[in-house]
């Protein structure tokens, strides 16, 4: 029944007789053109043919758009509607690659939608009628990666298809030439797409069967292809942590050589996990990465017997070395320093103070050549400290490099500051100038903080290293920033007070920084209020005073010690976890560091064994144990590595 509708009531054109002949005939048109786009919609839902044939003849509009962009197309897919959607293509073919249009759900079109709902014969009637499966890209925000939007389907049918899991329309795709290495906006294929997927054993089975529809050649194809990242499949799930998947993929990598009785002896490949000459490895991916669910991944095998070999063959050994020379460096700075040359300032006969001699005048006896050598041998390893830390500052970024608490984090920024003070401390000798003690100063503290560092070789001492960048960088830099407020209010508030005051007898509030500073020693509990016993106080003062040791002194420090101890609880519960990514991230700082002579190659080449040329494996002994098969089947498994390669 027509309606025409104004801006306030809808009135029905039936009610009243005599209204038809009266109105415009452009007026009748457009309402009954409303009428037609309704029912064409409504006709496609509920899959009218009938309907839909006769409203057809009367010239509606194909290309029409509802509210969020969709065409009569979009609505019949949606709803299962096949007669009405074969249809509508057999009278306007050109509809059946047309996207829906809106922000939302824009670039999604029939074959997308009718995947979606696994609509097996919808989508065969579609390929059959060369839907567009190549360039077809459902872009929306309601398809945005990560929190941006509600489902991340990759975009491609392809991966459409992938994330729903039916191998049905899955293999109707592949078999009709749908691309496998078409990367969406993430640079993500449908390979990627599946190690996103929270179905872990529906991603696993589709994982398989796709693989198995191809040939070899071409999944090891798909299988190297990286995203925007740099990142094949293998490595975004170890990216995301994923222990499901990834023992998924180690399982493919696995081959079995021979068994004999409990023994079992199995190869696996290297290839995109071995962090020798590939900077974008398995094990730099963990390494750099801030997701903490990442690490539990170096305790399965083979990465947990590649990092023990590595490090009880090479790595340990080097660190120790390296950890000796530090020490043995840092105690040769600090005698330069303490028995640098100095000399008695004099005017008019007078002393005045102790000075550095001038450079010209530093080497004459026998002992300032001893210094002059130890003096040589600093300069050369500050130098040598920056183009190492300056070298990784470019290859992993700032905020991989200084923000990543496995591969060392603030101690990192602590090390190329050291470098610096050294550089500093040279020129400023050449140049005899007065500010060196100052740098000087400054250099014996870095380099000397820094031997915590060195402690992330020992499993006992390792933990405490990141627990102390933890609590530097988290839980002391809020608090500074919460205190610092605090003491610049109270500090003002007494300054104002004592500037009415005699400055000399509360020498400690003369001005505003001294006040500042005494404050903060009152609040650690260094010194009590530094004011004469037979001195009357304000009463202002007295209340000030009080609230402020409540408030800095029980309240903030007690909180920084509740910080603290939240830090110390999380990170003793991880020891063993970060245990192995301290030894993982030094065992690769190591590996790119040492020259390759001497440090071979873990594994062995496919060459030798038979297998392929161009790929190394790690081989690993498994060895079976059955404890008491009448009471119970209880299995050990025991993993020994195989040093013969």
């Amino acid at each position: 029944m027509p309606t025409f509708k104004s801006s306030k009531v809808t009135w029905d054109i039936a009610m009243f007789p005599g209204v038809c002949q009266t109105l415009p005939k452009k007026v009748l048109k457009k309402i009954s053109s409303g009428r037609n786009e309704r029912l064409f919609f409504k006709a496609a839902k509920e899959n009218k043919v009938k309907l839909l044939q006769r409203l057809i003849e009367q010239d509606v509009n194909p290309s029409m758009k509802g509210a969020m962009g969709e065409n009569v197309l979009h609505i019949a897919a949606l709803y299962n509607s096949k007669e009405a959607l074969c249809l509508l293509l057999d009278i306007f073919p050109f509809i059946i690659n047309t996207p829906i249009e809106c922000d939302i759900y824009k670039g999604e079109t029939a074959l997308h939608i009718a995947i979606v709902n696994q609509n097996t014969e919808m989508v065969k009637e579609l390929i059959d009628r060369k839907a567009d499966m190549y360039n077809a890209r459902a872009v929306g925000t309601f398809f945005a990666p990560r929190k941006k939007g509600q489902y991340y389907y990759g975009e491609y049918v392809i991966s459409f298809a992938a994330c729903v899991g039916n191998e049905e329309i899955l293999r109707l795709l592949v078999e009709n030439g749908a691309p496998l290495d078409s990367q969406d906006n993430q640079g993500n294929t449908v390979l990627h797409i599946l190690v996103l997927h929270p179905n872990k054993s529906v991603a696993c089975k589709t994982y398989d069967f796709l693989v198995s529809l191809i040939s070899k050649d071409k999944a090891s194809h798909l299988e190297s292809i990286t995203n925007h990242e740099g990142l094949t499949p293998l490595k975004l799930a170890a990216q995301q942590g994923d222990v499901l998947m990834f023992n998924y993929f180690m399982k493919k990598r696995k081959l079995v050589c021979w068994s004999f009785g409990p023994l079992t002896t199995t190869l696996y490949d290297l290839t995109g996990i071995d962090s020798w000459n590939d900077k974008s490895s398995v094990i730099d991916v963990i390494c750099n990465c801030n997701n903490n669910a990442a690490r539990n991944l170096l305790a399965i095998t083979p990465l947990k017997e590649l990092l023990l070999y590595k490090w009880s063959t090479f790595g340990y050994k080097y660190f120790l070395l390296c950890t000796f020379l530090y020490i043995l460096y840092t105690i040769i700075l600090t005698l330069c320093c303490l028995y640098r040359p100095l000399m008695e300032e004099t005017a008019d006969g007078q002393k005045r103070k102790i000075i550095t001699r001038p450079f010209y005048d530093s080497y004459k006896t026998k002992h300032d050549y001893v210094r002059f050598s130890g003096e040589i041998i600093v300069i050369m390893g500050g130098v040598l400290i920056l183009v190492i830390e300056v070298a990784q500052l470019i290859r992993k970024g700032p905020k991989r490099f200084f923000g990543n608490t496995v591969r060392g984090g603030p101690f990192h920024i602590i090390m190329f500051l050291y470098g610096c003070f050294i550089i500093t401390i040279f020129i400023m000798r050449l140049l005899n100038s007065e500010g060196e003690t100052v740098i000087m100063s400054l250099a014996l503290i870095s380099g000397w903080c820094n031997v915590i560092y060195f402690a992330r070789g020992f499993k006992l001492l390792g933990p405490l290293c990141i627990m102390i960048q933890k609590m530097i960088v988290d839980d002391l830099m809020r608090f500074c920033v919460i205190l610092l407020t605090v003491l610049i209010g109270f500090a003002a508030a007494m300054n104002v007070h004592f500037q009415a005051m005699n400055v000399t007898m509360f020498p400690h509030f003369r001005d505003f920084p001294t006040t500042l500073f005494t404050l903060f020693q009152l609040m650690m509990g260094l010194d009590n209020l530094p004011i004469p016993p037979d001195t009357t106080m304000p009463t202002i003062i007295t209340i000030l005073y009080m609230v402020y040791m409540f408030f800095a002194f029980v309240l903030l420090l007690n909180l920084l010690i509740a910080l603290m101890t939240g830090t110390h609880f999380h990170v003793s519960s991880e020891r063993n976890t970060l245990w192995h990514a301290q030894v993982a991230a030094t065992t690769v700082m190591l590996e790119r560091i040492v020259p390759s002579g001497l440090w071979p190659r873990s594994g062995v080449s496919g060459e030798i064994i038979g297998l392929q040329p161009e790929k190394w494996y790690f081989r690993i002994e498994e060895k079976n144990y059955a404890f008491s098969p009448d009471r119970r089947n209880h299995k050990q498994i025991k993993h020994t590595i195989s040093l013969k390669e």
